[in-house]
């Protein structure tokens, strides 16, 4: 109804131009109209708000409804931003018609003026101070200072300045930005006043002092003020430093310094602690601006070679109060952020740098630090006392902690006196109001770096968020960064429709925020980037890793292992890998996967892959694996192709060209069977959602993308690896494992023999000993992961899962189908091979006489199992001489010894000459 009454409004204001715009301009405005040259930026029931090429300024045709007797709308007054209608503004009215011509439905959006978000912010805080159940300590005098108790026990000071507008000063951190110049606290005192008769005539009504505070309505400036009548030597003092406006201008506040020592001789002068806070701030901006105009960075501290952008953004940090560094992902902006806290170390004297981090990210964070600089990093952690000793008594320059620990230490990181604090994956603190955010507002720091690269994850007000942290003033109160740069729903007050004037707030943002995208630093960049992602295991899923490392222990802690032995040892060790993705794939009567949702993580927000014209290869060996992500990505609207050894090798062509042709297909799931023979030139992104035993079959994955034909010069390589897991052994190569594959396969190693024998394979079993005893140990000591707020678990059951796929599980597992058949040794595997597990989840055991009483005969049968499954390795070893060469070789001077009264098995080859 108010669109076809504003539609006739138009008309007829068109109709009315048409006698009183001269025909110029008339022709001009249809000329405008007709080659497209108006654009809408936003719209509403209040105004229509347009760009036209090659002017400056938005033009905005306003609208003014007209109420009859029962408020309804019935007609609107039509008026142009400049209040004289010419070409520019006629031809923007044209284009309204066309608008609301081609929208049949209602306007949706509202925008508030300045005055009106004023009224609605002011009823709102009304409202909670009629419901507020506080406490006041009265002062002997109207004026205060008043000491108020909110129903938490918090105390606030209040003091009441004006009574006729009603507006005072509270040393809550809402009266320090909000621009009101009231709060519901002080709102709440005026009303107490106003109703308490006996308690406003028992109080005093001179004022006791002197203020001198920053004023709320007025940006903050510092004034003065004093109803009452004062003394010449007062007055002369404050106009000596405040103008005719009781005010000291921004750029003159540095001149208070001398009014800060004169005042000292007056009594009754009371200074707000945030005038002088002002000061300061002001003092440290200037001093500042010349370190950043003079400084020549002194990188030799960083043991790292530095790209000129990573220079450009630690020296960008490393000058400013506060800063965000919003490169995009994989760019490193960890390392500048850890070169940033050791320049502010040369430069400002700085002792103690608190970075504030994910939990899963704590021990990365203190290994990049240790790795690219000589300081110390120190990881907070123990009892609540024992945390509290360590933040006071620490030496370590870097201090790490999680976000929730932030939370419950608040006031012992504030007595540890932190000069710098780091904020990484902040988005963690995107919602303003929560406790979190709150705890991390209120840490006292000299200066703040915020480092992510989703600065806006779903809205502005995230943006928002982030930047009441990093300085509260810049964006000024909610209210106000809402009137100027959100447009709400005309009947759902607190929902936000959408956003406009957003060049204006990107202007705004340029002194702290700085954002590089890879696209504009490719040339810096190197060929292929690799970044391994740390995820933490639930309680469950150590569990489970825990008592397969136990089986492990077991079979290790024998003197002599049997073939059963080594195939039990590659089950156990295959189950701990498993369970480090999800413990479905151990249990599928639990549903437990932190590293579904880092993925899930990864693809939406870092990457941005549903609003992105990108394809992400993502490598399991586990075709469980693929059937979870694969729902994950459809619930987001996500295509993708999946490629596992279930596919007939005629068909994958199909699955290639269908990820390559199709724009919705982004993601080509894909287990070992894609490791080796696919050309995936399509994709410059590859996930390893768990790093492959075999150290080849990761340079396979990479190989599918590094090659002939790849459009990007810059691959980026990202591996989820599980902390204080087997991932973790696996990420840094068992060394007679790499030992075995560089002498084979690697160019640059030329050793003719490889040590399999009793040394080697005894070396082999004893990291497997230390492994099992380092993850039975740790296990007495899980903690609980922290839970990323807003993340939910997935709203179906998994009797609804494993029905809705129940076709899917119906086959068995498929191995791998490479043209090579590897034999089960402890660390190759193929697709999906599945732990033998009992129905409690623990691994199976037998009990077996101990093989120090075993017989002569006992022995024998031991030396001729081993003797089998060498045999079998150098089978293996054949195979992987045909992958690397495409020829059949034999195994040259192959001797296998074989000591049967000792058991003592020793096997040595040479390799043959191509």
């Amino acid at each position: 109804m108010i669109t076809k009454v504003l539609k006739v409004a138009i008309k007829n204001k068109i109709d009315e131009l048409q006698s009183n715009v001269n025909n110029k301009e008339q022709n001009d405005a249809f000329e405008l109209f007709n080659n497209g040259a108006v654009t809408p930026l936003s719209q509403s029931i209040e105004y229509f708000d347009y760009h036209i090429e090659g002017v400056d300024e938005p033009i905005a045709i306003c609208f003014e409804a007209v109420y009859d007797g029962e408020n309804k709308v019935i007609d609107f007054v039509i008026s142009c931003q400049s209040e004289e209608w010419d070409s520019y503004s006629y031809a923007c009215l044209l284009q309204t018609k066309e608008l609301l011509s081609a929208n049949q439905g209602s306007i949706e959006h509202k925008k508030y003026s300045r005055e009106g978000m004023i009224r609605r912010v002011l009823a709102e805080r009304q409202q909670k101070a009629k419901r507020a159940e506080y406490r006041i300590k009265w002062a002997d005098n109207i004026y205060g200072d008043h000491v108020l108790t909110n129903e938490n026990g918090v105390k606030y000071s209040i003091f009441l300045r004006d009574f006729d507008n009603e507006i005072g000063y509270s040393n809550s951190k809402d009266s320090e930005v909000n621009k009101l110049g009231t709060t519901k606290h002080i709102m709440y005192a005026f009303e107490m006043i106003k109703t308490n008769k006996s308690l406003y005539r028992r109080l005093r009504k001179t004022c006791p002092f002197i203020e001198v505070y920053l004023d709320p309505l007025n940006d903050y400036r510092v004034s003065w003020f004093y109803p009452n009548e004062m003394s010449n030597d007062l007055s002369d003092l404050l106009n000596k430093y405040f103008n005719s406006n009781q005010v000291v201008e921004d750029d003159q506040i540095l001149e208070l310094h001398h009014f800060f020592i004169e005042a000292e001789a007056f009594d009754n002068i009371v200074i707000r602690p945030e005038v002088k806070e002002k000061y300061n701030n002001t003092l440290e901006s200037r001093a500042l601006k010349a370190v950043a105009q003079n400084y020549q960075p002194d990188f030799s501290s960083i043991n790292a070679t530095l790209y000129d952008y990573q220079q450009d953004g630690i020296v960008f940090a490393a000058c400013r109060k506060h800063a965000i560094i919003a490169d995009e992902m994989g760019l490193g902006k960890t390392i500048q952020a850890i070169g940033t806290a050791a320049l502010k170390k040369d430069l400002f004297g700085f002792e103690k740098t608190l970075v504030v981090c994910p939990a899963s990210l704590k021990t990365q964070w203190k290994s990049e630090i240790e790795k690219f600089t000589e300081l110390d990093a120190e990881i907070v952690s123990g009892t609540p006392d024992e945390r509290a000793l360590q933040y006071k008594t620490s030496t370590a320059y870097f201090m790490i902690v999680n976000y929730e620990m932030v939370l419950r230490d608040q006031l012992a990181i504030n007595h540890a006196q932190i000069d710098f604090m780091i904020l990484d994956e902040a988005q963690k603190v995107k919602n303003y109001a929560t406790k979190t955010a709150s705890a991390i507002k209120n840490i006292s720091r000299k200066h703040v770096l915020i480092i992510t690269g989703t600065p806006i994850e779903n809205k502005l007000i995230d943006l928002f968020s982030l930047m009441s942290i990093l300085d509260p003033h810049l964006l000024g109160p909610l209210w106000e960064f809402s009137y100027q740069h959100c447009l709400f729903d005309n009947f759902k007050p607190n929902k936000i429709n959408a956003y406009y004037n957003l060049s204006q707030l990107k202007e705004r943002l340029k002194p702290v925020l700085l954002r590089r995208e890879k696209r504009k630093v490719l040339e810096q960049l190197p060929n292929i980037q690799q970044q391994d992602i740390p995820v933490r295991m639930t309680p469950l899923q150590a569990d489970y890793h825990a008592s397969y490392a136990s089986g492990i222990g077991q079979i290790t802690r024998k003197k002599f292992l049997t073939q059963f032995d080594l195939q039990r040892l590659s089950q156990l060790l295959t189950a701990m890998r498993m369970v480090c993705n999800s413990s479905y794939l151990v249990d599928e009567n639990t549903f437990e996967s932190p590293k579904l949702e880092e993925l899930k993580y990864i693809l939406l927000e870092k990457l941005d892959l549903a609003n992105q014209n990108k394809k992400v290869i993502i490598f399991s060996e586990w075709v469980k694996m693929h059937k979870l992500m694969g729902k994950m990505l459809l619930e987001n609207n996500i295509g993708f192709s999946e490629l596992n050894g279930s596919v007939p090798s005629n068909k994958r062509g199909e699955l290639i060209k269908k990820f390559e042709s199709d724009d919705k297909c982004k993601v080509f799931l894909s287990t070992e069977a894609g490791g080796a023979g696919l050309n995936l030139q399509v994709a410059d992104i590859l996930i390893n959602f768990e790093l492959p035993w075999n150290p080849a079959k990761k340079n396979q994955r990479i190989g599918r993308i590094d090659r002939l034909g790849q459009k990007s010069d810059k691959l980026s390589i990202f591996n989820l690896i599980t902390v204080d897991s087997i991932e973790q052994n696996i990420a840094l190569g068992l060394l007679v494992k790499q030992n075995l594959f560089d002498n084979v396969l690697n160019e640059g190693f030329n050793n003719d023999f490889v040590d399999f024998t009793e040394k080697g394979r005894g070396q082999f079993l004893e990291q497997m000993k230390e492994l099992a005893g380092a993850f039975e140990e740790a296990q007495q000591d899980v903690v609980e992961p922290e839970v990323k707020p807003d993340e939910k678990s997935p709203e179906y059951t998994l009797d609804e899962f494993k029905k809705e796929h129940e076709d899917e599980y119906l086959v068995p597992f498929e191995e791998d189908d490479s043209e090579y058949k590897q034999p089960q040794l402890p660390f190759d595997e193929g697709d999906d091979k599945q732990a033998v597990i009992n129905k409690t989840g623990e691994p199976e055991t037998e009990d077996k006489p101990s093989t120090e009483d075993a017989t002569v005969e006992t022995q024998k049968v031991a030396a001729q199992q081993m003797e089998d499954v060498l045999n079998n390795g150098m089978q293996f070893l054949s195979g992987l001489m045909k992958m690397a060469t495409g020829k059949d070789v034999g195994i040259e001077e192959q001797k296998i010894e074989v000591d049967q009264e000792t058991g003592e098995v020793t096997m040595k080859f040479k390799m043959p000459k191509f």
